[in-house]
């Protein structure tokens, strides 16, 4: 049994099954001797009830319930006094004054068990018919001693009729339930199973590589969440494959320029300026610069890849930020002369905070690093920190061409690149700002760019002190 449908099925058949064959068992084993014995409690409490009538010398009203006891319920009634002698009857009685198919001794049995002041309860047979019977005695007390007994003879086929019409209704109830369970576990499993095996199709239609697929479902159960589950790992499915082509394409290019570069240049200088000391020390100039490019550019792919995986810890300790902007500065103070940018630090202390030194410093060098790349000669970049009760907030501003404002929201892209001004002077890999959204989400830190036309960009982010 494979199929989760056929179980579930199987499961909710076995225990309506189950429950009947326990209703069939109470009612065949227990139900007959179960009313009887409620019959006859009902009888014997009734009669008690009456025989307090007689003992409180309220004769008419004894006489009136009691007749009503025994009209209603089919029964023989006899009052004996504590020598056996006739004083009342009710009901059917025999022409010799006495209940049919009873003989001396079982009314012997009854009369003395009674007078000995026990209640009595004694099954009888028709001796012709078969019929069954249970011949009740009760003590009639007065004065606190037995002055008689109550004999009482009931009938036993109302209550074996009643029982064998409870089973013929259990019969057809039993069937009208099985019909019923067989279509609700249906019913019931069809629902259920259904958006299962939706689930299951579309996972194996991811699993075939077609990441867009997605469960059609609008259940908020345990069910409606499985599916929810799965249409998220398909979006996030589709967006690595979507970053794995893209990777691949941009890598691609990132790289065949720089090894296209290598190769030209290592050509040349092989078949043309080889015997050519400057010429030969440029091409060779050139051929560091783009070999550092390029391993900048697998770096950053490591870097970027790590971050976004998770397989890296923060190293968060107290530290003064203030001191990390001016040691990153510094590295590019040989770049802004060489290509006329000038770096403005605006701001000053320590300015203590809450975060991994390493990583801060790292999204410090791709921001203004990212500054050099599009900031013309004669401009500058501009690192700002401000002091604030709880926070500090550390901007990076340049004077270029600014961003479109409907590229903004794609700067953080993996190989964005927007348009660059003049000549490329600092190394560009377009992973710098992926990495420094990443390592900001993992400060959980506030972070955006401001950019305006013709005037400038400024990158800002916030760190907790």
């Amino acid at each position: 049994m494979k199929s989760i449908a056929l179980k579930f099925w199987a499961g909710m058949m076995v225990l309506v099954v189950m429950v009947l064959l326990l209703l069939w068992f109470f009612q065949i084993v227990f139900l007959e001797n179960f009313y009887t014995r409620m019959r006859i409690s009902e009888i014997k409490k009734e009669s008690i009830a009456i025989i307090e009538l007689l003992n409180n010398g309220n004769k008419s009203a004894f006489a009136d319930r009691l007749d009503a006891l025994a009209f209603n319920n089919n029964l023989s009634v006899e009052l004996l006094d504590s020598g056996g002698k006739n004083i009342y009857t009710a009901g059917s009685v025999g022409s010799s004054g006495h209940m049919p198919m009873m003989n001396n001794r079982t009314r012997s049995e009854a009369f003395y068990q009674a007078l000995a002041g026990r209640q009595v309860a004694i099954p009888l047979t028709h001796p012709r018919f078969g019929n069954q019977f249970m011949m009740i005695g009760l003590p009639v007390m007065l004065s606190g001693e037995t002055s008689g007994v109550l004999i009482i003879s009931m009938p036993l086929a109302p209550v074996e009729d009643t029982a064998s019409i409870l089973k013929w209704q259990l019969f057809y109830i039993t069937i009208i339930l099985l019909a019923a369970a067989l279509l609700i576990s249906y019913l019931i499993t069809r629902s259920l199973t259904r958006p299962i095996l939706e689930i299951k199709k579309v996972a194996e239609t991811m699993a075939s590589g077609d990441f867009s697929a997605r469960v059609k479902t609008q259940k908020q159960d345990e069910i409606g969440k499985l599916a929810a589950t799965i249409n998220y790992l398909g979006q996030q499915l589709s967006k690595i494959e979507q970053f794995r082509k893209d990777l691949i394409a941009n890598v691609s290019h990132e790289l065949r320029t720089p090894l296209s570069l290598i190769r030209g240049y290592a050509e040349t200088i092989r078949d043309v300026t080889g015997n050519t000391p400057g010429k030969r020390e440029k091409h060779i100039g050139i051929i560091i610069e783009e070999t550092e490019r390029l391993s900048s550019i697998v770096d950053d792919i490591l870097n970027l890849s790590q971050l976004q995986a998770g397989y890296f810890e923060l190293n968060i300790s107290r530290f003064p930020v203030g001191e990390t902007i001016d040691d990153v500065v510094k590295r590019f103070n040989l770049l802004s002369e060489s290509t006329g940018v000038r770096i403005v630090r605006q701001g000053t202390g320590a300015a203590p905070v809450e975060a991994d030194e390493a990583r801060i410093g790292q999204v410090l060098f791709n921001l203004i690093n990212n500054g050099f790349n599009h900031t013309p000669p004669g401009g500058a970049i501009t690192v700002k920190m401000t002091d604030a009760p709880h926070s500090v907030r550390i901007e990076v501003a340049d004077t270029g061409s600014g961003i479109p404002e409907e590229d903004l929201p794609q700067i953080w892209d993996r190989f964005y690149k927007a348009d660059q001004t003049g000549r490329k002077r600092a190394m560009g890999t377009g992973l710098g700002l992926a990495i420094v959204k990443s390592v900001l989400e993992a400060h959980q830190a506030a972070y955006g760019v401001e950019s305006q036309k013709n005037v400038g960009t400024t990158f800002w982010f916030e760190l907790k002190k």
